[in-house]
């Protein structure tokens, strides 16, 4: 085993290509397919699909990394920003609660994005306590830039892809979206039944 990992290193530095190490990738891969995943669905390899959108989500989480930098904004604060652009009037506790975060660090998070001019808060009409989160003309400006900014690096991925499977890709891309809403409810499920 320890051979094989060092082999696979050798051949990802230099002294091979990252395609002959696929054959243990592919080995490895079948070995790894969890251990109930196979009941639940069984019409349904969702093992695979539980990899394929692990794997999909690492690689782009490192991607997306860069347009932050260049636009001087956290990957905390975008994931905020995206929260309130789809929930607009939404609390800190609501994005706390449907995010698994701490309220304090939403907190700290949201007064930074006000700070910076791109959310404005408004005060709540059935809480006097509760503020209502907004994205203000900048903070709208701001989630456009990031997403030109990753549009264009997935279209500089993409490139790289075979265009049959491009296609696919784009056709998938409502299932994608069912599945986006699929979690986000079983994300409500799950906190509901903590409380």
């Amino acid at each position: 085993m320890a051979s094989d990992i060092q082999d696979s290193r050798d051949s990802r530095d230099g002294s091979g290509t990252v395609e002959d190490t696929d054959f243990m990738g592919d080995a490895l891969h079948d070995q790894i397919r969890g251990h109930r995943a196979p009941e639940i669905l069984p019409e349904i390899d969702v093992a695979e699909i539980a990899t394929a959108v692990y794997d999909f989500l690492s690689a782009l989480r490192r991607l997306m990394d860069r347009p932050n930098h260049k636009l001087s904004v956290s990957q905390s604060e975008i994931e905020v920003l995206h929260f309130i652009a789809q929930h607009p009037g939404c609390g800190v506790s609501d994005i706390a609660r449907l995010r698994f975060l701490r309220a304090s660090n939403v907190s700290a998070t949201v007064r930074r994005l006000i700070n910076s001019g791109l959310v404005v808060r408004q005060a709540n009409d059935q809480d006097r306590r509760a503020q209502d989160l907004y994205l203000s003309d900048d903070g709208i400006e701001m989630l456009n830039s990031v997403t030109d900014e990753w549009a264009m690096l997935i279209a500089r991925a993409a490139k790289r892809m075979d265009g049959r499977d491009l296609a696919k890709l784009r056709r998938g891309v409502p299932a994608l979206r069912n599945l986006s809403i699929a979690a986000e409810s079983l994300i409500e499920d799950i906190q509901r039944s903590r409380s």
